[in-house]
């Protein structure tokens, strides 16, 4: 029974030891202006021709796309430079919300270089959130909501594994930074050269009638955490 308490004790203080060090963490929780030339899109590409083999060529290896999504998830590649040689992979799931940015837990412990960035796509058939899974967006909005994700990962990027857990413990219990993170998220594809299709992703999920049931339920934590289509509208404007 010595033994066990000893164990439990040295354990203890090690846990105590970890979390200090995660909570010293400095982690801010919005976004950076980025240090790239953004390529300017259509403000629509609904019937733009896309060729995805030259697409494939810009965004480079160690990415994969969703079936049935390529175009979209290719062009939201393009535009961000800075992640050609990042590994991510686009899932579509089962459940869950409706996107999500993650990692392959396992490739955390180890280099930067070496993790894998996860972007988990609902595709379920019988998901509370239906009318705004990616498979029922205008093409528009698929690629801004996918740039929104991609966003994430160039946050994440840079972030030590220890700055990660902090973020993530902040995430969770502050409503003010993960409010911050968002939104300035949201200001990402609009850097990237992507805002008409941030903002009609914006649009859509607020005002079309398909939308409207699920908006009118949540869209106190909606309008929190995002920035509405009108504030993206002005920063578009500005910007």
């Amino acid at each position: 029974m010595q033994t066990f308490y000893k164990y439990l004790t040295t354990i203890s203080v090690l846990l105590i030891a970890l979390l200090s060090l995660v909570l010293a963490q400095k982690v801010n929780p919005a976004q950076s202006i980025p240090n790239i030339a953004a390529y300017q899109f259509p403000d629509s590409l609904n019937s733009e021709v896309i060729n995805v083999d030259s697409l494939w060529q810009i965004v480079g290896d160690h990415k994969t796309v969703p079936l049935g999504f390529e175009k979209a998830a290719l062009i939201a590649y393009s535009a961000y430079p800075e992640l050609r040689d990042i590994q991510i992979e686009m899932i579509l799931t089962n459940s869950g919300a409706p996107m999500e940015t993650n990692f392959k837990f396992q490739t955390l412990f180890g280099p930067k270089s070496n993790r894998v960035y996860q972007i988990l796509l609902n595709d379920s058939d019988q998901s509370l959130f239906e009318p705004i899974l990616l498979k029922n967006l205008p093409f528009n909005a698929q690629v801004g909501i996918l740039a929104h994700e991609l966003g994430h990962v160039v946050y994440y990027k840079d972030l030590s594994t220890f700055q990660i857990a902090k973020w993530g413990i902040m995430y969770l219990i502050s409503s003010e930074f993960r409010a911050t993170h968002e939104r300035s998220t949201d200001l990402m594809p609009i850097y990237h050269g992507l805002g008409e299709q941030i903002y009609d992703y914006a649009y859509y999920i607020r005002h079309d009638t398909s939308c409207q049931p699920l908006y009118q339920q949540f869209q106190d934590f909606a309008d929190t955490y995002y920035m509405t289509d009108i504030e993206l509208r002005k920063t578009i404007k500005n910007y």
